[in-house]
């Protein structure tokens, strides 16, 4: 029932390793949702400004550099959009600052992700977007 919430919704994933990319995509858009995929932290700083976002998934840090993602969740977070984590790195600090960020450890089943962002999904998703402009 949780995942018929994401058909119609637009999903960002911010993840830098393309195979998880790529599964959770695969997993979204069988679940009937429209995907934007950002492996670099420039390009999700752009997509997270789509108007019809619903929500989204981001890695702690992105690549061999560990560069932090704060700068996306805090554009998600003043845009009204709700994310999450899914990451193998240590996230004390982005659960410190995003209390109400759910956070999914690596290596988890894709469809486990894809209901975590289904739940952070208002009740009445089915019928269009989380948020309208």
């Amino acid at each position: 029932m949780m995942m018929m919430r994401l058909k119609g919704q637009s999903i960002l994933v911010v993840e830098h390793e393309p195979l998880v990319a790529q599964e959770l995509e695969n997993e979204f858009t069988q679940a009937g949702a429209k995907v934007f995929a950002a492996g670099r932290l420039r390009d999700a700083l752009f997509l997270a400004e789509y108007p019809a976002l619903s929500a989204a998934v981001v890695n702690v840090k992105m690549g061999g550099s560990g560069e932090s993602t704060a700068a996306v969740c805090r554009r998600l977070s003043d845009l009204g959009i709700p994310f999450m984590f899914y990451t193998k790195f240590d996230s004390s600090e982005a659960e410190n600052t995003w209390p109400e960020a759910p956070v999914v450890n690596k290596p988890a089943e894709s469809a486990k992700v894809a209901e975590t962002v289904a739940g952070l999904l208002p009740r009445s998703a089915a019928f269009g977007s989380a948020r309208l402009q």
